[in-house]
């Protein structure tokens, strides 16, 4: 029982979440569509066909760096520079000493993060947040459709006209966006409860 409560919860969540997730996706799309911030690696005086500023060729493996203890090797730098630069660069050594510098920042800020949060969440809230992430990932793969939705929704309006509901139907279309999550989580708590063994003592 107290497995189902968590799990309805948590659910709840994924609206106020997706909706966090959005922001974030866009802010991530409006960093790499817009020029380049004193905080973010300037790109502006990168040569494409600049010669490596480290005389020696350094293999994928080679640690550029540590944070914390923890070891960043160069090809997570390069991909996170190609990511970054939209493909424009992908070597962490054609880059100056003080853009590498910065890069590095850009890699350790997450790495710190987790310490911190490692640090100072209690096992309950790391917990929620472990359910919470999964919970978000698995519903980015239920996809609902606007005729599936409209199918709900007319049932639910008809059952509201047989009871002789009072209160207003809102149309469709305003309330679509919130009927899919909830057919979401239905999906998901369905599964969910469908492969659990729940014995009640």
């Amino acid at each position: 029982m107290r497995k189902t409560f968590v799990l309805l919860g948590v659910s709840l969540s994924l609206v106020v979440s997706s909706a966090s997730a959005d922001a974030l996706k866009n802010s991530l799309t409006n960093m790499l569509n817009t020029k380049e911030t004193s905080g973010m690696v300037d790109l502006g005086n990168i040569s494409l066909d600049a010669k490596p500023v480290k005389k020696k060729v350094r293999s994928d493996k080679t640690v550029i760096a540590t944070v914390n203890g923890h070891k960043i090797i160069k090809k997570e730098a390069d991909n996170y520079l190609k990511q970054r630069t939209q493909g424009k660069v992908s070597n962490f050594d054609h880059l100056p000493p003080d853009q590498r510098q910065r890069l590095i920042q850009e890699l350790a800020l997450p790495v710190i993060v987790l310490d911190s949060a490692q640090k100072e969440l209690s096992e309950e809230e790391k917990q929620a947040v472990y359910t919470r992430t999964w919970m978000q990932k698995e519903a980015r793969k239920i996809n609902i459709t606007d005729e599936q939705a409209l199918t709900v929704y007319n049932q639910l309006k008809q059952e509201a006209q047989e009871n002789n509901a009072t209160g207003n139907i809102p149309a469709f279309e305003t309330i679509k966006d919130k009927l899919k999550v909830q057919m979401i989580e239905k999906t998901l708590i369905g599964r969910l409860m469908k492969d659990a063994k729940i014995t009640v003592q």
